[in-house]
């Protein structure tokens, strides 16, 4: 009987778990979608936010580490922030004994040491979401209603927070291989940027294309999923 694999998801920013409802459907039953939640969303709403990167991927390691540490798992994060989270929880949780992670999945995501100049002012609400818009390509309606605006936002700026000011304070590369994924039209992230990841890893790397825009993710995931499953199915095979 094939053992299962655990998928453990982190969103991009300002994003919430829900961006990966109904993943399980797309699935064999031997793996299993283990959305990550932040805190100051959706669920958690009521709850402080994340301003530092390596005090989240911390938590989230001790916590994967105390209830999936008998398990086989991989990682998927979108964005610099659902991506580089993922390889500092890996890069956590390599150095603990037993566990088996068998691959990371980084999709439109700078790396650790990428330059990310974004030019936004955190402190100008109006002008910060116009920034955020300009750089991904992505307009979310919810921020036009001044009630959910006052809901969301905190998240979103708090994410921005831990990206602007996150260091890469471990030059380690992970035992894990690395598939990289780029959008075709992305003007964010390009290819280039996305191939970069290559040198983060002690494994094998391997750089795949779909289409679409910075944020695909959120309206064309079909193309990303199947590129999931192969390398998945691939990995799989190699550690039995």
């Amino acid at each position: 009987m094939t053992e299962k694999i655990y998928l453990f998801c982190f969103p991009f920013g300002g994003a919430g778990v829900s961006m990966y409802n109904g993943w399980n459907e797309l699935f064999d039953d031997n793996v299993e979608i283990v959305p990550t939640p932040l805190p100051g969303r959706e669920r958690l709403i009521d709850h402080e936010p994340y301003r530092n990167l390596h005090t989240a991927a911390k938590d989230f390691a001790e916590y994967i580490n105390e209830n999936y540490s008998d398990k086989k798992m991989a990682f998927f994060g979108h964005c610099f922030l659902g991506s580089v989270m993922a390889y500092e929880v890996i890069r956590i949780l390599e150095k603990k004994n037993g566990l088996e992670i068998i691959g990371l999945f980084v999709s439109a995501g700078f790396t650790p040491n990428s330059k990310r100049d974004y030019c936004l002012d955190l402190t100008n609400e109006d002008e910060f979401i116009n920034g955020v818009e300009k750089l991904t390509g992505y307009k979310n309606d919810a921020l036009e209603i001044p009630e959910l605006r006052e809901l969301l936002l905190p998240a979103l700026i708090a994410d921005f927070e831990m990206d602007i000011n996150y260091c890469n304070k471990d030059t380690t590369l992970i035992k894990s291989p690395i598939v990289a994924i780029y959008a075709e039209n992305d003007t964010f992230v390009p290819k280039e940027e996305v191939a970069k990841w290559a040198n983060y890893t002690q494994n094998e790397f391997s750089l795949h294309k779909v289409q679409g825009v910075h944020l695909y993710i959120v309206e064309n995931k079909e193309e990303a999923i199947d590129i999931i499953k192969d390398r998945l199915t691939n990995w799989e095979q190699k550690t039995r």
